[in-house]
């Protein structure tokens, strides 16, 4: 009796340390996917945070609001053409297709 008594608490000693190794292994995969999501977090600021430095380097940021402002310019430049010369532009127009 003792060696199947001693059997018996074998097998539920390595029943109680599989369930303690399934339960340390969740632990573990758990703080592995909270440490991968810190480190993209980290990577994805870093990397924000060059291209903000790269930008403000080369003056992009400035170049690109000077685009824009030029762009308005130049589009009321042409819708003020436009508006002072669209009567003598369609009858110029039409002079030439039926003249």
């Amino acid at each position: 009796m003792d060696i199947i008594s001693e059997i018996l608490e074998t097998d539920r000693l390595a029943e109680q340390k599989l369930e303690e190794a399934k339960e340390k292994r969740s632990s573990m995969l758990l703080e592995c996917e909270l440490e991968a999501a810190e480190i993209r977090e980290d990577a994805k600021n870093k990397v924000e945070e060059y291209r903000r430095k790269k930008l403000e380097e080369s003056g992009a940021g400035t170049q690109d609001s000077q685009l824009k402002e030029s762009g308005k310019a130049q589009l009321k430049a042409l819708n003020d053409a436009y508006d002072n010369n669209h009567e003598k532009w369609e009858n110029d127009i039409v002079a030439a297709i039926t003249g």
